[in-house]
C-alpha cells in the first residue's frame, strides 16, 4: 500500500503531509494523558515492519502493492494514539532507511495506513464491543473481543484501500487513478480477509496467555488475599506486553 515518490502532485503531497502532521501531533498530545507502553510499542513496530516487508506487487509496474498492515492489532494492543505513533515510526523508517514508500509521500502513507488503518480499526473494534455489551447486557467475553478485532481489521483494510484510491484520484494522473481503483480495490478486499484472520489469531493467543497468567495469579493469591480477577481490556493486552 506504500505510495512511492513521483506518483502524486505537489499540492496533494502538501495537503496529506499537513493532515498527517496534525493527526500525529494530536496523538502525541492525547498520549500524554494515557499510559505509554514503549516496550510493547517497540515489539509491535518490529512485528509490523516484518509484515510490511512481505509485499506482494499488484501490477502497474510495482506502483501498487499489498501487505498485512497491522493497524488494528496495534490499536487493540496499544490503544489508538500510541498505535498511530508506532505505525508512523514504522512508515518513517521504511521510507528513510529501506526506500519503501517515498519520503515526500510519507504523509499520504501515514493517512492510508496510520489514520485509516489504526484509527478506523480502533473505532470499529470499540463499536462492535459496545454493541455486544448493549445486546447482551454484560461485558463482552474473550470470543467477542476476538470477533471484534477480526471485523475491525477487515474494515480497516477496506478503509485504507479507499483512502489510498482517494489520494490517487486527487493527485495522480487520471489513467493511473482509474487503474488504482480497478486493480487495488478488489485485491485489497480479498487481502482484508487475511488481515482479519491474522489479527483475530494474534488477539486470541494473547487472550489465552493472559487467561493463563490470571489463573496463575489467582492460584498464588489463594494463600493470601484470595481469588483475584484479571480482565484483559483493549489497549492493554497483558499477554502481549
Amino acid at each position: 500500500m506504500h505510495i512511492q515518490s513521483g506518483v502524486l502532485d505537489p499540492g496533494v503531497l502538501i495537503v496529506t503531509g499537513a493532515a498527517a502532521i496534525g493527526a500525529v501531533t494530536y496523538a502525541g498530545v492525547a498520549l500524554r494523558r494515557g499510559e505509554r507502553r514503549w516496550g510493547l510499542a517497540a515489539a509491535g513496530a518490529g512485528a509490523v515492519l516484518v509484515a510490511h516487508l512481505l509485499d506482494v506487487p499488484l501490477g502497474m509496474g510495482g506502483t501498487l502493492t499489498a501487505h498485512v498492515i497491522g493497524g488494528t492489532l496495534l490499536a487493540v494492543a496499544l490503544g489508538p494514539w500510541l498505535g498511530l505513533l508506532t505505525m508512523t515510526g514504522v512508515l518513517g523508517f521504511e521510507a528513510l532507511v529501506l526506500g519503501d514508500g517515498g519520503v515526500g509521500a510519507l504523509g499520504a502513507n501515514v493517512l492510508v495506513m496510520g489514520v485509516a488503518g489504526v484509527l478506523v480499526g480502533w473505532a470499529v473494534y470499540r463499536g462492535v464491543l459496545r454493541a455486544v455489551a448493549r445486546w447482551r447486557g454484560e461485558l463482552p467475553g474473550d470470543r467477542w473481543v476476538v470477533l471484534a478485532s477480526g471485523v475491525a481489521a477487515w474494515v480497516s483494510v477496506v478503509a485504507s484501500s479507499l483512502v489510498l484510491w482517494g489520494v490517487y484520484a486527487a493527485g495522480a494522473p487520471s489513467q493511473l487513478a482509474a487503474r488504482a481503483w480497478s486493480v487495488s480495490i478488489p485485491h485489497h478486499l480479498a487481502w482484508a480477509v487475511l488481515e482479519a484472520a491474522a489479527t483475530a489469531a494474534v488477539v486470541a493467543v494473547g487472550l489465552a496467555l493472559a487467561g493463563h497468567r490470571a489463573r496463575a495469579l489467582a492460584h498464588a493469591d489463594t494463600m493470601g488475599a484470595g481469588h483475584r480477577q484479571v480482565r484483559v481490556i483493549d489497549g492493554d493486552l497483558e499477554a502481549l506486553g
